[in-house]
């Protein structure tokens, strides 16, 4: 009976590992502005033609997030649109429509205290070149 237990978890194990997506997860360089670090990671990992949702992470260089920072967010077929704040955590978040997955990238305006600028991100690695 213990043997049976044994192979039966391994066949799960396997099972699980086997449907498992095998998205290739690709993260433009991190971009720096003032003292903030900003990243971005896409919802899904691997992005699609259509609606998907992009993160926008702003931490401050060693001393957590920033509090006073708006973040608006397009891509090459969208209006601005403001990114909501995930909690006090430097996360931003926005579904925003992608049309082509090679060609298209990411604006993200950045505002803090009186100042602002605009970053530009691929979001491929074939774009990023």
């Amino acid at each position: 009976m213990m043997i049976f237990r044994v192979l039966l978890s391994v066949f799960f194990s396997l099972l699980l590992v086997s449907c498992s997506g095998n998205e290739q997860a690709w993260a433009p360089s991190a971009q720096t502005w003032q003292d903030l670090e900003i990243k971005i990671e896409t919802r899904p990992t691997q992005l699609r033609v259509g609606m998907n949702e992009f993160l926008v992470i702003a931490n401050r260089q060693q001393r957590g997030f920033s509090s006073d920072l708006m973040v608006d967010v397009r891509t090459d077929h969208s209006d601005w649109k403001q990114a909501m704040p995930d909690g006090a955590l430097g996360v931003f978040r926005k579904a925003l429509p992608v049309k082509d997955v090679q060609k298209d990238r990411l604006y993200v305006k950045l505002k803090r205290r009186g100042e602002s600028t605009e970053l530009m991100f691929a979001l491929s690695p074939a774009r990023a070149q």
